[in-house]
């Protein structure tokens, strides 16, 4: 009986996933992704299906509503992290002596190897620029040559905890050691 209610409720509301969508911000990531943004939608209402308590006196719809916004918000947090480590190729770069803007593409030709080195230690140092103080002393003695263990040793860390943080970075922006060249 219980799931009979659930899925009535599911049903009968589905227009308001589409309805919580259309008062998102738009731009470019909204309108992209648009059936992804919906899908996490419908998982907030089958959510707020499940958790929803008639006993606090709130309407379905005013708890749905909420449940739907935020699995819609935490999918573009998501996308948003995943986004911030990707350079489009028509993003202008420079300008010529014509002041014509030059984007990535129009030297994909020219020396690409040494071109993508440059961006990735430039994206790597505005990476590590942005965290604490802390992970920055030991991405740069890892940089330096040393081990785990006397990055513990100098920080007075245990030696779990430089490598567990230190998986974290190279997760975050799958840190390429190479890069600390």
């Amino acid at each position: 009986m219980e799931q009979l209610k659930r899925n009535d409720l599911v049903t009968e509301n589905i227009n308001l996933v589409y309805y919580v969508y259309e008062k998102l911000i738009k731009n470019d990531i909204t309108i992209q992704n648009k059936e992804d943004i919906i899908s996490e939608g419908m998982v907030g209402l089958v959510k707020a299906s499940k958790y929803f308590d008639e006993s606090k006196g709130y309407k379905f719809t005013t708890f749905a509503a909420r449940c739907i916004r935020n699995e819609m918000l935490m999918f573009l947090r998501t996308l948003n992290r995943q986004g911030a480590n990707e350079i489009s190729l028509y993003t202008p770069i420079h300008k010529d002596k014509d002041d014509n803007e030059i984007c990535l593409i129009d030297i994909i030709g020219e020396d690409i190897d040494k071109f993508e080195i440059e961006i990735d230690k430039n994206m790597f140092k505005e990476f590590i620029s942005k965290q604490s103080l802390e992970d920055r002393k030991m991405v740069e003695a890892l940089c330096k040559g040393y081990s785990q263990r006397e990055i513990s040793q100098a920080m007075r860390i245990k030696q779990p905890t430089v490598s567990r943080r230190l998986a974290k970075l190279k997760k975050k922006f799958k840190l390429n050691y190479k890069l600390c060249n």
